[in-house]
């Protein structure tokens, strides 16, 4: 008949299986010796929950004398931890019930992520783009009005009609010579009718003995007003613009150079009249043709498709892409 064994036969077992090496034969030779509790899946109790005493001495009795006991499954420790201990156990319970119940709450979300997406689609794309308008050639003639040969500006109420003069140096030399011939377009500023600032400088007053028919041609430059009007004929075609801006600077002062993003003229001449000490700047918006300044559109346009199409989707390498792109975006990459 058998009996229970002693807890010291029990710790010279152990200590018998420790000095061997063979502490992975222990269980199976207690169980072999009819002691309960040698199993360590029946170490706790699977409907009380409670551990038996006698596996607890075991237990108590390994750790004391720090054996190890070799697990032959795949992960059999942590199986046995969450089997062995009932709170982990109803906590791993409660986690895969809040993972379902999150996941059925989201069905829709993620299947929707699922779907593969076709790639060799032409996405649309949001892009800017710059949008222009047409402007006429020329302002309208008036009934019998001649565009003149060359370059020309008129100022009517001034009674101004000169020509233009146009060089390609800005030495002072070459300036003051072409002014005897009319006013002088500034070499590297926008010519009339185009985006820019179209610089014109003339005379307002000269030595008596200097021959030219322009000497004072800007004399009463400075009576013109906001509002005032003035014409330029180029290359056959018209102008027409209106003053903005009448204003007196330094001969320092070069930011009236500046270029503009719309077709602006600025007239230039030297004031007080008779002398040099400063210049008189009147700025003119041209008015005719209208130009209407581009903007800055947002348009949507077909993009170029990350891949060619394929012919054969229903293989089954077709199969293991769809899957893969399927996953891919249900982890949002």
């Amino acid at each position: 008949m058998n009996r229970e064994p002693k807890i010291s036969e029990i710790e010279k077992l152990i200590s018998h299986f420790k000095n061997t090496g063979r502490e992975d034969e222990l269980f199976e030779v207690l169980e072999k010796h009819n002691i309960k509790g040698a199993d360590p899946e029946i170490l706790v109790d699977e409907y009380t929950h409670e551990i038996n005493d006698q596996a607890d001495v075991i237990s108590k009795i390994s750790r004391k004398e720090k054996l190890r006991v070799t697990h032959h499954r795949p992960f059999g420790p942590a199986i046995d931890f969450i089997k062995h201990k009932w709170y982990v156990r109803y906590t791993a319970y409660y986690i895969l019930l809040f993972i379902g119940i999150l996941v059925f709450l989201n069905a829709p979300i993620l299947i929707e992520r699922a779907r593969a997406v076709d790639s060799k689609q032409a996405k649309l794309l949001t892009v800017q783009d710059i949008e222009t308008y047409a402007m006429e050639k020329s302002a309208p003639l008036e009934p019998g009005e001649v565009v003149p040969a060359g370059s020309q500006i008129v100022i009517p109420k001034i009674g101004v009609t000169v020509p233009i003069i146009y060089v390609t140096t800005s030495d002072e030399k070459t300036i003051q010579e072409n002014l005897t011939k009319g006013v002088v377009h500034y070499p590297g500023t926008a010519d009339p009718g185009t985006v820019g600032n179209s610089f014109i400088t003339g005379h307002s007053s000269n030595f008596w003995w200097i021959k030219g028919n322009y000497n004072y041609v800007f004399v009463n430059l400075n009576k013109l007003a906001v509002g005032d009007q003035a014409k330029i004929y180029h290359n056959g075609n018209k102008y027409v613009y209106q003053v903005k801006e009448v204003k007196v600077v330094d001969p320092t002062d070069t930011s009236v150079l500046a270029q503009t993003d719309t077709p602006v003229l600025t007239l230039m001449t030297c004031t007080p009249t008779g002398t040099n000490w400063k210049r008189l700047i009147v700025t003119f918006d041209q008015i005719s043709p209208k130009y209407v300044k581009p903007k800055i559109v947002t348009k949507q346009v077909l993009g170029t498709p990350d891949s060619l199409p394929s012919t054969d989707t229903n293989s089954t390498g077709g199969v293991i892409l769809s899957i893969r792109d399927s996953i891919k975006n249900l982890f949002g990459y």
